[in-house]
């Protein structure tokens, strides 16, 4: 078995092949630990999964952020809080450990990793065509390898009417000001959103999303933020110096129309399968989760399509709908109205995208 990809879909799928018993090699393109565009929060839902895959204790280990809660504020100066009673489920930790953690333990399950390793072409045969070498997928091909998945492509997986919302997103870790505290933060704007949250003492992870216009007009990322904190008060009050800490990243786009799951002894996880809008902070979790039911699919012959569909079924309304209001300031300041007011809203807001 061959797996396309490193991520955390890539290494878990890997990993849970290899304790299953199959010979898995993996091939990664990039050196670990790397950057990865990513509000670095870590879904309380995940952690069943990490510790299925026998991971979890590693990732508990690395350095991390607890965090208490949620705040959604909106251009109105409206603010929902989402307090979270379990402290220690949802907590935020940087890409590149909790990336470079997965991998490594892939390798401790008896993955062959090959980094730093690009793969150029797939031929019909399953034979993996790297700039070093080729290698012979027997058992199938796990395409790991992102949103723009050259895996999918090759098995003629991706969509035909292939969909994106046209937003792109910033991201970059920056000096944490005094006025930050220990909630994942969320701040609405018209055309987008920042999402801010301590990574460790010091450091805030900041994501800005805005639309294509918008960021091709504004230049850099200093008229990007200036812009974001002149249209949302509470943002402002931060005080979040717009000096990053290291170069800013991009990513598009955000979302993302899923892909054939399977076929012909190819599966696709995590971002090759589907790209989903990341405020709802699912984007690992569903890497996780189509990993095992890709491998119980490679093991056992589970229908991988069905399962998935199952999956995305639920949480892909719950953020579309997310997405129309994040996007519609003026609808995002009446709906955050009536959810001051409505405390069974503000429970179902923490379940679906706290997810606690």
């Amino acid at each position: 078995m061959i797996v396309v990809g490193g991520g955390p879909a890539g290494s878990t799928t890997a990993a849970l092949c290899a304790a299953r018993g199959l010979t898995v090699a993996l091939i990664e393109h990039k050196m670990f630990p790397r950057h990865k565009v990513c509000g670095d929060v870590i879904n309380p839902n995940c952690w069943p999964v990490l510790e299925r895959a026998g991971v979890a204790d590693k990732i508990r280990s690395l350095p991390h952020q607890r965090l208490s809660g949620a705040l959604f504020t909106t251009p109105s100066g409206t603010a929902i809080d989402v307090p979270v009673h379990n402290v220690s489920a949802l907590v935020a930790i940087r890409r590149s450990l909790f990336d470079a953690c997965l991998l490594d333990h892939a390798r401790a399950c008896g993955v062959r990793v090959f980094d730093a390793e690009t793969v150029h072409a797939i031929t019909a045969t399953r034979i993996v065509v790297t700039g070093k070498a080729r290698y012979l997928a027997r058992r199938g091909i796990v395409g790991a390898d992102g949103r723009l998945s050259m895996v999918a492509r090759a098995a003629g997986l991706t969509a035909h009417a292939v969909t994106s919302n046209g937003h792109v997103a910033f991201q970059a870790h920056f000096p944490s000001p005094p006025a930050m505290d220990d909630r994942v933060q969320l701040h609405l704007f018209p055309g987008g959103y920042c999402g801010v949250v301590r990574v460790a003492s010091g450091c805030v992870n900041l994501c800005l999303v805005v639309d294509r216009e918008t960021a091709t007009t504004n230049g850099d990322v200093k008229a990007l933020l200036a812009r974001t904190l002149w249209w949302n008060p509470r943002l402002c009050e931060l005080g979040i110096r717009p000096e990053p800490l290291e170069p800013v990243h991009s990513a598009h786009p955000l979302t993302r129309r899923m892909n054939t799951p399977c076929g012909d002894g190819v599966w696709l996880v995590g971002d090759a399968l589907r790209v989903v809008e990341p405020f709802t902070g699912q984007g690992i979790l569903f890497a996780l989760r189509t990993a095992e039911l890709a491998t119980e699919s490679i093991d056992a012959g589970g229908d991988y399509a069905q399962a998935v569909q199952r999956l995305y079924r639920r949480s892909g309304r719950t953020n579309q709908l997310l997405r129309r209001l994040m996007y519609h300031w003026r609808v995002a300041n009446a709906a955050a109205a009536v959810l001051t007011r409505w405390p069974a809203a503000r429970r179902w807001l923490a379940a679906n995208v706290l997810a606690v």
